[in-house]
């Protein structure tokens, strides 16, 4: 056979695709480096990836997004996304042993809070294992075939995971044991057709829904110039001479998709009467209470992650990793609950006093807005009312707890999560702004993954909607390099990158 025949329907492997291998090879490297340093920081500051300190040293458990959105083609299901693991690299049959798995063992958890006391009323949590299928448990877990199916022996190592559901009494439902993660990405060579793994790890739920676990491209948009107003109060980090690069729309995250009936997380099971739910994830390690004999005693867990509202350290502190102590006000916040963000101080007075205004205002000359900002405390912790107790600027009831009508108003408490509005109507016309644009199913109120959340944050610390931001405060990047828009039925995140 010639040098450069290929058998038939074997996969293409040519001149043009080793070209297109280099191309992405040499993107990633450099689109990574400027994911990787910031200003004053040789570490990451893509916003949620690298909220804290803490998080560099657990890679698998970092949160990067959490998205809550009403299903676009059913309206009676809601979707919840968790993403972790940033900045992978896209997998090729050279790099077949890289991997990127879930961490085993560590508890994976989405929370909804129907009742506003900061406290979930219905948490989903995913347990993952590996299942070792390799002759002596050795060599690489992908090959030398291609794999085209969840079961094909050329998936040496698979991950299986549990999934329940906890409710706020502690009762515990198994909604599924031994489902199977769609694995990590490893070129076009070794999966030639990705989407029928990840069309085969897709799981339905008893009593409606379902959920997938899996690597996809990161959605997160976002504009790297932005993190001059944030961290320094004006433009950069490159303004003027380098494109805006957006380093995440090459590399690839790991997701973990559900979705569910309304009804299930609703208070009472009425989201008509009760449409707003808090949203956040979180991830624990499995670890010991040292103040007890340890030959007797289970694993305990331990939160080591939390996500809700993206860019919390940024948007309070204007800081990110390089720029915050360890064990400041960001690490502590991973490690605990919404119902206890209210005895940190450091933190509460960051919502009421929040640091990037005061930087627009010494970079740039803007006046900040006065203190204490009950606007941006309302946003981030109670939710868009428009009782003027609530502090919130909308002037319109969209997402605070105080709208369900069989919530106690004497439990509900300040608490940091992401708000949704279950019976918001699903637009026919998005706006990547959302709310700042008149998109009420949009940002703050929960999350699509289509949605910016940079320029509105920046706005809304400005002073909007009570007043305009400042002319040039968002700035407008050289060149527009980001994710590519989601797609419009689930699981909605796109299939991740790969070479050959």
């Amino acid at each position: 056979m010639p040098r450069n025949a290929r058998e038939p329907g074997a996969p293409r492997c040519d001149r043009s695709a080793r070209r297109r291998l280099t191309a992405l090879t040499v993107a990633v490297a450099a689109l990574t480096a400027g994911a990787l340093s910031g200003p004053f920081t040789g570490t990451g500051t893509a916003g949620g990836h690298i909220d804290s300190p803490s998080t560099l040293l657990d890679p698998a458990t970092d949160l990067t997004d959490v998205y809550a959105f009403t299903s676009p083609e059913n309206a009676d299901l809601v979707t919840l996304i968790a993403n972790v693991r940033p900045f992978q690299t896209p997998g090729t049959a050279a790099n077949a042993l890289v991997d990127f798995p879930f961490a085993t063992g560590a508890r994976y958890e989405i929370h909804t809070d129907a009742d506003g006391d900061g406290a979930p009323d219905a948490t989903y949590r995913w347990t993952f294992r590996d299942d070792d299928r390799r002759p002596f448990r050795m060599g690489p877990k992908v090959g030398p075939l291609p794999v085209t199916s969840l079961d094909d022996r050329s998936l040496g190592v698979r991950q299986k995971y549990t999934l329940e559901k906890i409710t706020a009494g502690g009762a515990t439902e198994t909604l599924l044991r031994d489902a199977i993660a769609a694995p990590t990405h490893t070129g076009m060579f070794l999966m030639p057709a990705y989407d029928r793994l990840r069309n085969q790890a897709t799981r339905e739920l008893p009593g409606g829904g379902r959920t997938l676990a899996t690597q996809a491209a990161d959605s997160f948009k976002f504009d790297t110039q932005v993190l001059g107003p944030y961290v320094l109060g004006t433009r950069g980090p490159v303004p003027g001479w380098l494109p805006d690069a957006q380093p995440l729309s090459v590399l690839n995250v790991n997701s973990i998709v559900l979705q569910v009936p309304k009804r299930d997380i609703a208070l009472k099971g009425d989201p008509r009467r009760n449409p707003v739910v808090g949203v956040w994830a979180s991830v624990s390690r499995p670890g010991a209470d040292l103040n007890r004999s340890l030959a007797t005693q289970a694993p305990t867990f331990r939160q080591v992650a939390r996500q809700g509202n993206p860019h919390l350290p940024l948007a309070l502190f204007g800081t990110t990793v390089g720029l915050s102590e360890p064990g400041g006000p960001e690490d502590r916040f991973q490690t605990r609950a919404p119902k206890d963000d209210r005895q940190d101080a450091a933190f509460m007075a960051a919502t009421l006093d929040p640091v990037p205004p005061h930087r627009f205002e010494s970079a740039q000359g803007h006046t900040a807005p006065a203190t204490p900002r009950l606007d941006i405390q309302a946003l981030l912790m109670k939710g868009i009312s428009q009782d003027k107790a609530n502090g919130s600027v909308f002037g319109l009831d969209l997402n605070a707890h105080t709208m369900n009508a069989d919530a106690d108003p004497a439990r509900i408490v300040l608490a940091e999560e992401l708000r949704l509005n279950l019976t918001t109507p699903v637009t026919a016309a998005p706006k990547t702004y959302g709310v700042l644009d008149g998109d009420l199913q949009g940002f703050p109120n929960g999350r699509r993954l289509n949605d910016h959340v940079d320029g509105p944050l920046l706005r809304m610390l400005a002073g909007e909607p009570a007043k305009p931001a400042p002319a040039g405060l968002v700035p407008d990047p050289v060149v527009r390099l980001e994710p590519a828009d989601a797609q419009a039925v689930f699981p909605y995140l796109n299939l991740p990158h790969a070479g050959p």
